[in-house]
This record gives structure tokens, sequence and C-alpha cells, in this order.
């Protein structure tokens, strides 16, 4: 239509009146942290506990694995035969997949053993897909997919499941930290495509990332083994 973008910007605003006007008189629900009679300032001390700030940690590194490679998709699987616009396609068309049916996965693994499984899966995603050439990048990239279609949900899960006191607050902090896991991934992975000129190089370094949750996953789901046995 060659309107002024002013326009289109401007045509934001009419959802926004509408939602509004839904909203308008309607009773917002109780968060599960008030009707738990958790106080705003135990939500707040609840996320300062070492277990949030290491899952706040840990968050950074999944969500690195997991936006960090589909965001430089394109760049880091340049020259490997197969489109790799195709290859993302693939990867989420899987994660979509795996997401609907999570529920008896999750009921047969727990979180800690979903968390440890999607770290193995991830890291062996990685490593495949720096040696892929041509059709057999797909059955790689199939590994890395479920690797990383439970990573996101889970850790939030996993908060919302063990540190509840943190309530909405908590649940909000862990979204963001993987979203700015994402801005602090993204220049390193440039810096090391720049380094060592090739896309398949940056994919073993960020193996990294997996290779460490795999410990780090595994020592929580071990001590939390030791603890349900006691």
């Amino acid at each position: 239509m060659n309107l002024n973008w002013h326009v289109y910007v401007a045509m934001l605003f009419i959802p926004l009146v509408i939602y509004g006007v839904m909203f308008f008189g309607q009773k917002i629900p109780q968060t599960e942290r008030v009707e738990m009679g958790v106080s705003n300032k135990d939500m707040w001390k609840a996320v300062i506990t070492p277990l949030f700030l290491l899952m706040g940690f840990l968050m950074l590194l999944t969500a690195a694995t997991e936006l960090g490679t589909n965001q430089r998709i394109e760049s880091l699987l340049k020259g490997i035969g197969v489109s790799a616009l195709l290859v993302l396609a693939f990867i989420s068309g899987i994660m979509a997949i795996g997401r609907v049916f999570a529920g008896p996965i999750v009921n047969k693994l727990s979180t800690r053993g979903m968390l440890f499984f999607s770290a193995v899966f991830s890291f062996l995603g990685l490593i495949w897909l720096s040696y892929a050439q041509g059709y057999s990048t797909f059955i790689a990239a199939a590994v890395f997919a479920i690797g990383i279609c439970y990573f996101w949900p889970t850790m939030i899960g996993f908060v919302s499941e063990n540190i509840p006191e943190s309530g909405a607050l908590g649940l909000s902090l862990m979204g963001g930290l993987g979203f700015l896991s994402a801005a602090i991934v993204l220049p390193i992975m440039g810096k090391f495509m720049d380094i060592s000129g090739s896309g398949v190089e940056t994919l073993r370094y960020m193996a990294v990332l997996p290779a460490l949750l795999i410990i780090a996953f595994g020592l929580l789901y071990i001590t939390h083994k030791k603890k349900s046995k006691t």
C-alpha cells in the first residue's frame, strides 16, 4: 500500500484497544505464589538461593546452545551441500512435534533426567553437525533437535517445580536470562568464526556448552537420586 511506516506502527494500537476492552472488568486470578501464601519478600529471597542462581547460570548455557546455533545456522553450515535454512526448518519441526508429546517423556524421566539427556543429545548433535556433509546433516540435525527440544520448557518447569516460592518473578527471570544468553553468545560465536574462518569449527567450540551441562545436570540428577533414597 506504500504507506508511511508510522501508519503501520499505529495499527498496533487497534488490537491493543481491543484487548483493553476485553480485559476491562475481568478478575485476574491469583498467582500460584499468592495461593501458597508466600509473601513478596520471600519471593525475592527465593531468587537469590544457591539453587536458583545455579539454574539461572545453566539457563544461559542451555539457551545459548539452542538460540546461538539456530540463529547462526546459515553461516555455521555454509558449504555442507544442503540448504542451511531447510536444516533449520527440519530442526524446528522436530522441536514442535517433540514438545507436543512431552508429557509421557517427563513422567518417565523427570525434569532432571530430561535435562541430562537433553545435554547429551545436544552435545552429540553439535559434534555430528560439525562433521556431517550432504543429507547426513539432517540426521545430525535430528539428534541436535531432540537435545534442544526440551531445554527451555524443562528449565522453566524445574524452577516452578523445585523453587515454587520464586513465583512469576522466578519464571520471568529464567526466561529473561535465556534471551540474554543469545546477546552474549552470538558475538562470541562471530569472533570464533573470524578466527577459525569455519562455521563447523565454531560448532565444535559450541559443543563445550552442552559438555558442561552434561556434568552439571548429571551431578544434579545423582544428588537428587541420593536424597530420594535417604
